[in-house]
């Protein structure tokens, strides 16, 4: 704790003194209480929000003499009992104890950490940060995004599925988070290329530390009395770095409109190819109504033969509300359920519930 004291405090200190650089903070904290049931016995659990956690950033630009502009970004995650990995402590089903263990140790570590220079050819940037895909799958304008999206196991991915005997199918690494293609979320250190903005339209090239490269567009703008925000990308594994039931090759769509009268809707697309085996694939879809800082949702999604259990599928079904406070202060309502089949068993339905709240500075 003292040291992230320090550390926090070091970093305050640069950017309020810093002169070379124009420097702005920013950061939040985004904690869920969030409730589920198993099949065996229910359990509550106090968690940070894997869909957007909690973090702080420094970030900063300055204009350079031949005309390039040279920007830095630091940004560091703090995750105590993360929502994306609380599991039930009885592992081998056998008995009545469920609860959840806390994460063993909580820690402030590094997000993002890159440096770049951009001018009217676009920008290039170097270290650790998002990768062309990231965000790819969850272009999502439907509402209630504090707890809702296309990458829906960030919330309860943890969780392992039971059967209908209680015990648990597969090892203690087989998770509702491993039959979900996990590409929504993408960063490494790498080198990437962001073109300019055309009409709406950005195009981002990436190449990762280990090998993997991958390609994305992008667009954001109005079509009449519509928004819309969409974007695909592909990306390539490298295979001298893949295991034989990884995927070869990777492609993510998704599609977002949202109407002046506050209706909204959402569609997004996963296919991996892997190596041996079936390809695996995914879709998404959100239905959403806006009425002043009031938002309601519901999704639905669905992935088959992920991860390493055979003949694996997950159905996600989801209703979710959020109201938006104002000075970047929001709560929300989740309810979901999980239904799955692996490795030729169905598995216990698991529902989770909760409430969250995000305030961001």
């Amino acid at each position: 704790m003292k040291k992230t004291l320090l550390a926090t405090t070091a970093l305050a200190f640069v950017a309020a003194h810093a002169s070379a650089v124009d420097v702005e903070m920013y950061g939040q904290v985004n904690k869920g209480l969030f409730g589920y049931n198993d099949g065996r016995g229910t359990d509550v659990v106090v968690t940070d929000n894997g869909l957007s956690s909690t973090r702080f950033g420094v970030k900063g630009a300055q204009t350079l003499d031949n005309g390039l502009t040279a920007s830095v970004l630091f940004e560091g995650e703090m995750a105590s009992n993360a929502s994306n990995s609380f599991t039930q402590a009885s592992v081998n089903g056998t008995t009545t104890a469920t609860t959840p263990a806390n994460s063993t140790s909580t820690s402030f570590g590094e997000r993002q950490a890159r440096v770049g220079l951009s001018g009217n050819f676009g920008g290039v940037y170097l270290g650790q940060q998002s990768t062309a895909i990231d965000g790819v799958l969850t272009q999502d304008l439907a509402g209630a995004q504090d707890v809702m999206s296309a990458d829906y196991a960030q919330i309860g991915g943890g969780l392992r599925l039971r059967r209908t005997n209680d015990t648990f199918i597969g090892s203690s690494t087989d998770t509702l988070s491993t039959l979900t293609s996990g590409i929504a979320q993408s960063r490494a250190d790498s080198v990437r290329y962001d073109s300019p903005i055309f009409n709406g339209f950005q195009a981002r090239a990436s190449v990762a530390q280990g090998g993997d490269s991958e390609g994305a567009v992008f667009y954001d703008g109005s079509v009449a009395s519509l928004k819309v925000k969409g974007a695909a990308g592909v990306r390539f594994n490298n295979d001298e770095t893949t295991t034989s039931t990884a995927g070869d090759m990777a492609y993510v769509a998704s599609a977002s409109a949202a109407h002046d009268s506050g209706l909204a809707a959402t569609l997004g697309y996963t296919l991996e190819e892997k190596k041996t085996g079936s390809d695996a694939d995914a879709w998404y879809a959100k239905v959403g109504y806006s009425f002043g800082s009031y938002e309601v949702a519901a999704d639905y999604g669905k992935s088959k033969d992920f991860g390493v259990l055979t003949d694996s599928e997950l159905d996600a079904y989801g209703l979710g509300a959020q109201y938006n406070m104002g000075n970047g202060v929001s709560v929300a309502g989740l309810y979901r359920k999980f239904e799955a089949d692996a490795s030729s068993t169905s598995a216990s339905d698991i529902d989770l519930y909760g409430v969250n709240m995000r305030v961001k500075f």
